[in-house]
This record gives structure tokens, C-alpha cells and sequence, in this order.
């Protein structure tokens, strides 16, 4: 018996490696032993189970910000690069400080971002409009198996964000995406 259990220990972290440098390689994963959370390959019993969970939400957040910013209007450029992160409800630049567990939260606070996202606002290329609308589908099409990807509005005070379907003191909400691991 010591002999299996060396064997399936052996076999569950050899496949792990393996998956740890197949690309796209993963930037996190959860090991569960047994149905316990983080405990070592080597507590497992005997005709226990050994599960890893792969997150690759580092993707779809790097290919949700590219989709909003090719999907952008350009005119002074200001509106394309103001797409801001935020993680674990705090402005980020990328997904170092995710808890693995809370909404990542794409947004955009210019004063005008949600005349844009309405189609209420005058723009002079047809299709610019309704971003994060069009950002959702494109990304849903793509990572649907991977990730929950919803369009909301999110309320955002300062660096902040303050929930979905309240937003800040001033009722100020903005298009965003929100994305969460499957």
C-alpha cells in the first residue's frame, strides 16, 4: 500500500509540473488534498483524491484590456487609456494581489464613459460606442470556459470600487467589466 500512495503522490506532482510549464503557463493554482484546501500531495489517503485547480484569469484580463482598448474611440486618445483594474476592490496593475476569490473589476471613470457606453454621446466613427457591451460578448465568445464575464456598472470612489448596483455616495457608476475565475 505504501508503494500506491508513493506512486499516486509521484504521479499527481509529476502532472503537475507538466502543467505548470505548458503554456499559457498558469500564474496560480489551488491544491486540494482530500477535499482540503493547500494540503500536500502527501496526506492523501489511501483511494484518496488529489485535484488541482488552474486559474488563468491573467489571460482574460490582459485580452479584456486589449479588446477595450482596440474597441476605443480615438480622438485625443484620453478615453483609451483609461481603462483601470481593480482588485480585490483596489486599483491595480495586474492580478499580483487577486485573493483568488473576489470580482476583478475592469472600469473606466472619464466623466463621459458612460455617455459612451449609452450611445448618447456624438461620435464621429460608427461602432464606438456601447464598449463594454461589445468587450463582453467578444470575451465570453472567446474565455466563456474559463471565466464569468458580465457587463455592469460599477460605482468607483477614487481608487476604490463600491459595489455594483449602488455605486459611490454621488450614485456615480461607469461601465465595467467583471470577471471571476469558474
Amino acid at each position: 500500500m505504501a508503494e500506491t500512495h508513493k506512486a499516486l503522490v509521484d504521479l499527481a506532482k509529476r502532472e503537475h509540473a507538466r502543467v505548470m510549464q505548458a503554456d499559457p503557463k498558469p500564474q496560480r493554482f489551488t491544491r486540494i488534498v482530500d477535499g482540503q484546501r493547500g494540503a500536500p500531495e502527501e496526506r492523501v489517503s489511501i483511494g484518496g483524491e488529489i485535484r488541482y485547480r488552474y486559474n488563468r484569469l491573467d489571460e482574460v484580463v490582459r485580452a479584456a484590456m486589449d479588446t477595450l482598448f482596440d474597441l476605443s474611440p480615438v480622438l485625443s486618445g484620453e478615453y483609451r487609456s483609461a481603462h483601470m483594474l481593480f482588485v480585490n476592490g483596489a486599483s491595480a496593475s495586474n492580478l499580483a494581489d487577486w485573493d483568488g476569490t473576489s470580482d476583478i473589476i475592469i472600469t473606466n471613470t472619464l466623466p463621459y464613459a458612460r455617455k459612451i457606453e449609452l450611445g448618447t454621446m456624438t461620435m464621429r466613427v460608427p461602432g464606438t460606442e456601447r464598449i463594454y457591451e461589445q468587450a463582453e460578448a467578444l470575451l465570453r465568445s472567446r474565455f466563456g470556459n474559463q471565466a464569468r464575464i458580465d457587463f455592469v456598472y460599477q460605482g468607483v470612489l477614487g481608487k476604490i470600487t463600491t459595489g455594483g448596483r449602488k455605486g459611490n455616495k454621488a450614485g456615480n457608476r461607469y461601465p465595467a467589466l467583471r470577471i471571476r475565475g469558474r
